[in-house]
């Protein structure tokens, strides 16, 4: 989005990524709410899917060059609902 010849789209671009990182946050803690991998994989099992199942996509905003404090919001966010909303939903 620093290039020059994105200057004109660099605010959509710095609203559509953060907005789509949401939706996959919002869509990945429902489906991880709903899972059934302690039948699969035992009780402590959760750990592993919320590590390599649901966070590695998201380990690509820190290879990405977003604002500091988009980042910080998306991260809050993450752990917000991973280990509390999720957690009092069970």
């Amino acid at each position: 989005y620093q290039m020059k010849r994105f200057e004109k789209y660099r605010t959509w671009i710095l609203h559509i990524t953060p907005a789509i990182y949401l939706l996959y946050m919002a869509q990945a803690g429902f489906m991880f709410t709903f899972s059934n991998q302690v039948a699969v994989y035992g009780d402590l099992s959760w750990i592993f899917v919320l590590i390599y199942q649901v966070a590695s996509p998201l380990a690509s905003l820190f290879f990405i060059t977003l604002p500091p404090l988009v980042m910080l919001e998306l991260m809050i966010i993450f752990v917000s609902v991973f280990l509390v909303i999720v957690p009092l939903c069970n």
